[in-house]
């Protein structure tokens, strides 16, 4: 898991959600533009099927204005009568029904005799009709959808004895199959709304839609889809944002044109098959992907493959820092290798390098400047200047350190340690007389004298002044204290030669037996001060060992006030 921290992962996967992230950009991008160019293809090829259907509704009426025209003219060439009409079209409509696959012909007159029909008698124009087309003398068009579509065309005819008006109709079949050969698009004609469901209407009836399919090319194949696209689409201008609909692996795209001005009348409906634009796209789109994961491998290798060198560098420099904090200059030096170019060739990671193994140099010189500084501050603040000795804070702190083990140890340990609190005896005459330099060549004598007796293990400590304290651990004898207090009067009362006087000096020691585990430094040190005043009250030049029978101390001692050692608690700075 560590691995997942380091730079080249890093650097990796930033490269890759990178690429990733422009080849989603640019696969959507491309997807959107395909995906609105056939929306657009869509829009203009609807326009198209409507200008086309709309043009063959317009040829076919002016086929039906001539028909009317050649049906109504004598043999003469002048507009027949209401009864020569009537005669010639008994005579003549099967053959016209044949050849121009005519659904009805119904004659109208303006004094509104009984009507004139051959066909179906559907379809009939009311009397406002019949008088709206004779008073302007225009055709009325009409597209009449009830079990069928048809084309009607009505036609104002002026004839000697009376107008009237021709009604040719004739069903949109052949718009529709021509329709369908011309665009390849299959076509449909929807009923207007019903109120409800016809009873034979069967598998015709779009009962999300409530409309009648009335003609439809293909229609055992195209029928079970326009059921499916109205149970899935609930309006027909849902139809305008539905997508493609699927029927057997085959997409469509399904549109309506109303086939006049009411929303709720009759439409056109046409089916178009786009399963060769949509496979078209998602080829463009898988195409676009492969290319994209390609681009993506070929950036990663060649990111890969220009910052590898680069990242291991800098792995190497980040894990050489840590190893300057704790010291390990040589560890350090080997991972940061050498750069053997001129200065002006240097790049960046040049100048880490160079500058990693000089801040290493300078460390490491540093380093030893700041022990040797360390040292000599520990013993200027653990050692007396004068004398070389442990100096108060030092004592303390092993003493503490000594109680605090102490406390660690079994009870069956037997072993006891005594504190020796020195004072040296008329001292302050040696400095009135000899001078400080004298007193101060005394006290390191008496130092040296103190530390030949004591073994190796043993504290020497000066508190300051003329004041000593040797700290003795691990006496298993319980008399062994007295022969070294005596055998310490007895060393430092040896005579020495100081600026040409041979002086005598003696000293009055006081012995604390530190036996209690629980006891505090503060009471050892108390006791000890104790126990040394005693033995100078005493004749001085002896040594008292403290018990709880000693009389409590505050006499003067040459009229000055005898006061207790001072506890220092603090430790130095180091």
């Amino acid at each position: 898991m560590a691995y997942i921290n380091t730079l080249r992962f890093k650097a990796s996967l930033f490269s890759l959600l990178l690429v990733v992230a422009m080849c989603l950009f640019f696969i959507l991008l491309g997807n959107g533009s395909l995906q609105s160019l056939l929306a657009k293809n869509r829009e203009q090829r609807h326009l198209n099927f409507q200008f086309q259907i709309t043009g063959l509704l317009q040829e076919s009426r002016q086929e039906l204005a001539r028909l009317a025209e050649l049906m109504a003219l004598n043999a003469r060439g002048r507009i027949s009568s209401r009864e020569e009409l009537r005669k010639s079209l008994d005579r003549q409509w099967p053959i016209l029904q044949q050849s121009w696959d005519l659904h009805a012909l119904k004659i109208y007159d303006a004094d509104s005799k009984p009507l004139l029909n051959w066909g179906s008698p559907n379809n009939n124009l009311s009397a406002e009709q019949v008088s709206e087309v004779l008073l302007h003398g225009q055709p009325l068009e009409l597209v009449r959808c009830e079990l069928i579509c048809v084309q009607s065309l009505s036609v104002p005819m002026r004839a000697r004895d009376g107008d009237y008006l021709l009604q040719v109709d004739r069903p949109l079949t052949e718009q529709l199959r021509r329709f369908r050969e011309m665009t390849g698009t299959d076509i449909g004609i929807l009923s207007a709304v019903r109120s409800e469901a016809p009873r034979d209407a069967g598998g015709r009836y779009l009962a999300g839609w409530r409309r009648e399919v009335l003609s439809l090319t293909s229609r055992e194949r195209m029928l079970p889809l326009l059921n499916r696209v109205a149970a899935e689409v609930k309006t027909l201008n849902g139809l305008q944002r539905a997508r493609s609909h699927v029927l057997a692996q085959r997409k469509f795209d399904v549109r309506t044109m109303g086939v006049d001005v009411d929303p709720a009348g009759a439409q056109f409906v046409f089916i178009e098959d786009v399963s060769a634009q949509v496979e078209h796209i998602e080829e463009s789109v898988q195409l676009l992907l492969l290319f994209s994961v390609l681009g993506a491998l070929i950036f990663c290798a060649a990111v890969a493959g220009s910052l590898w060198r680069p990242i291991v560098r800098l792995r190497r420099l980040a894990d050489a820092l840590p190893l300057l904090t704790n010291g390990r200059f040589n560890d350090a030096r080997q991972l940061i290798r050498p750069v053997h170019k001129s200065l002006d060739r240097f790049d960046e990671l040049d100048v880490l390098d160079n500058t990693g193994l000089t801040v290493c140099d300078q460390l490491e010189d540093m380093n030893d400047i700041v022990s040797r500084k360390t040292a000599q501050l520990e013993q200027i603040a653990m050692h007396d200047s004068l004398t070389g000795l442990d100096n108060r804070y030092s004592l303390l702190e092993q003493l503490e350190f000594h109680l605090e083990l102490a406390r660690h140890q079994p009870e069956s340990v037997s072993e006891c340690s005594y504190l020796f609190f020195i004072d040296l005896d008329d001292f302050k005459q040696v400095n009135d007389t000899l001078g400080h330099q004298s007193g101060d060549e005394l006290l390191c004598v008496v130092a040296r004298r103190l530390l030949s007796v004591m073994r190796c293990g043993d504290i020497v400590a000066r508190l300051g002044g003329d004041e000593f304290c040797v700290f003795v651990r691990s006496i298993r004898e319980p008399e062994a204290y007295r022969i070294l207090a005596e055998k310490l009067l007895s060393t430092v009362a040896q005579p020495v030669k100081i600026s040409d006087e041979l002086i005598t000096v003696t000293m009055s020691v006081g012995v604390v037996a530190v036996e209690d585990k629980n006891e505090t430094l503060e009471s050892i040190l108390q006791k000890a001060d104790m126990a040394m005043y005693h033995a100078k009250r005493h004749g001085k030049n002896k040594y008292q060992l403290y018990s709880p029978s000693l009389p409590g101390l505050s006499v003067t001692e040459s009229d000055g006030v005898v006061l207790p050692l001072e506890l220092v608690t603090a430790k130095p700075h180091r």
